[in-house]
């Protein structure tokens, strides 16, 4: 079964992160005069509810004029698990990184590129969206500038910016997903670009007492407000946090979460209607700035 909505190009970003929120896994974009955005599921059942979900959602942000319009219906042939793989191309992530499917013949690099292979798979991280190229530009950054940290990739879905970390300049990356699908296909990502001894991907309930210098969020903005409201343990010993896959228009509700999980914003960045927020830790209430130390391996991880 397929979900086609039909949108104008300035609000697909908007209906987009709403699909997201109420349940898709991954969607197909079709630009035109009017953009679609095509969600798959098994069965019709699932595939409504979705969009029940996601109608609410939008009637309550949307004048009814501006209301997109959706259709429900049987893909004939049955191939919507690899039809949406016919989509991928490679992605500029960074100016030295590119993403590209596996079955996708590598393009063309220079000897200061790098390119990291994914399999592809319906969890988000194929790198064609704006908040996976602002995170991955900010940890790329980051790395270069203070090389051999670790990274916390809390939602790491494929596994994307837990590679873009090692192959900055991080010693290793520790990647969180409350989905066994998306930690598999991120395991099978880090066997593809030879990453499995510097990543390690666990489900999001699992206990880290290891520390990191940097954790990265880039998950739908109601998980994203509830996981900052009970931060791990591991994420507020961290000097640094990027938090990303969120609108402008909802950027002073994730500031203000930002802050009551005790850091403050140091910078913002945007592209197209997407945000990502640099926030570092502040001083906790002995006065004393918290501290992070790399020494713990992953052995220091239980689930």
């Amino acid at each position: 079964m397929r979900l086609v909505v039909s949108t104008s190009e300035k609000l697909a970003p908007l209906v987009s992160a709403v699909l997201f929120s109420a349940g898709a896994l991954g969607l197909e974009e079709r630009p035109g005069p009017t953009t679609e955005l095509i969600v798959y599921a098994e069965t019709r059942q699932s595939i409504r509810a979705l969009w029940q979900r996601a109608e609410r959602s939008l009637k309550a942000t949307l004048p009814t004029r501006n209301l997109p319009t959706a259709t429900i219906g049987v893909d004939e042939a049955e191939a919507w698990r690899t039809a949406w793989m016919e989509h991928l191309r490679p992605v500029q992530l960074t100016r030295r990184l590119v993403l590209a499917p596996a079955h996708v013949k590598s393009p063309p690099l220079s000897r200061a590129q790098r390119l990291i292979v994914y399999q592809p798979a319906l969890a988000f991280g194929d790198g064609d969206h704006a908040t996976t190229r602002l995170a991955a530009r900010a940890i790329e950054a980051h790395y270069k500038q203070a090389p051999g940290g670790a990274l916390l990739d809390i939602g790491s879905g494929t596994g994307v910016l837990a590679f873009v970390a090692v192959c900055s300049g991080a010693r290793r990356s520790l990647g969180t997903d409350i989905d066994a699908q998306a930690r598999k296909a991120a395991r099978t990502n880090a066997a593809l670009n030879g990453l499995t001894k510097q990543t390690r991907f666990v489900p999001a309930s699992a206990r880290i007492s290891a520390s990191f210098d940097l954790v990265v969020i880039n998950i739908e903005l109601r998980p994203l407000l509830q996981l900052l409201a009970k931060l791990p343990a591991a994420a507020r010993r961290a000097p640094k946090l990027l938090v990303t896959g969120f609108l402008k228009s909802q950027l002073p509700e994730v500031q203000s979460a930002v802050k009551a999980a005790g850091f403050a914003v140091r910078s913002r960045r945007s592209e197209t209607e997407w945000c990502l927020l640099e926030a570092v830790s502040r001083p906790s209430k002995k006065g004393l700035p918290r501290r992070s130390s790399n020494r713990k391996n992953f052995r220091s991880v239980s689930g």
